[in-house]
């Protein structure tokens, strides 16, 4: 990893109180400790308004929302989630040239918590009319050109907290790195044994 992330242990990040309540996923290798570790961190920092990029089955969102402590009937008013992903009917051959990722029918579709789906490319759409952002969890396209993109764009609101999820892949790390780096006011960090990464704003 480059010198300008630092390495958070897993044990620091995923523990009590912060573990407490998280929704656990199996529904693929390594999700378990990835979401353990994003819902730490949310549940850590607190944010009241959070921006998914990649919504895909909604399952990520979930754990989020559980994470916000956004109740089902959407009696926390003071909590938003956004989600934004691909419109609808998209081709996946034009998302997923390589064929390296499926794409659900319906963005969203397993999320039974309130929030609010965005449909654009995440590079071009215009987010401030949903400021302010305070989280931004990262998750799009797991290339150089979107990482930097989908970083740039949670810049722009001045979060408090950024996530990333898939920083083991070599694009996705150097996008994060480059683009971090411009930015002293964040301290940047990978959760070892995880794919997670997270910047924090410093006081």
């Amino acid at each position: 990893m480059p010198s300008a992330i630092a390495t958070k242990s897993y044990a620091d990040i995923v523990k009590e109180p912060f573990k407490k309540g998280a929704i656990i996923r199996s529904d693929f290798p390594g999700f378990k400790e990835d979401y353990l570790a994003i819902h730490s961190i949310i549940r850590k920092y607190q944010p009241n308004r959070l921006l998914e990029i990649g919504t895909s089955t909604g399952n990520g969102t979930k754990v989020i929302c559980r994470a916000m402590g956004i109740n089902r009937l959407g009696l926390n008013p003071n909590k938003k989630v956004y989600s934004i992903d691909v419109p609808p009917n998209t081709d996946p051959s034009i998302i997923y040239p390589d064929k390296e990722d499926g794409h659900p029918e319906r963005a969203g579709m397993y999320n039974n918590y309130p929030y609010t789906q965005l449909f654009g490319s995440s590079i071009e759409f215009d987010f401030s009319p949903y400021y302010p952002l305070d989280a931004w969890f990262i998750d799009g396209k797991h290339d150089y050109k979107y990482a930097t993109g989908d970083t740039e764009q949670a810049l722009k609101a001045k979060p408090q907290l950024i996530i990333w999820h898939d920083l083991q892949i070599d694009e996705v790390e150097k996008a994060v790195a480059d683009t971090m780096k411009k930015h002293s006011e964040y301290k940047l960090y990978r959760v070892e044994s995880t794919r997670i990464g997270y910047a924090v704003k410093q006081p």
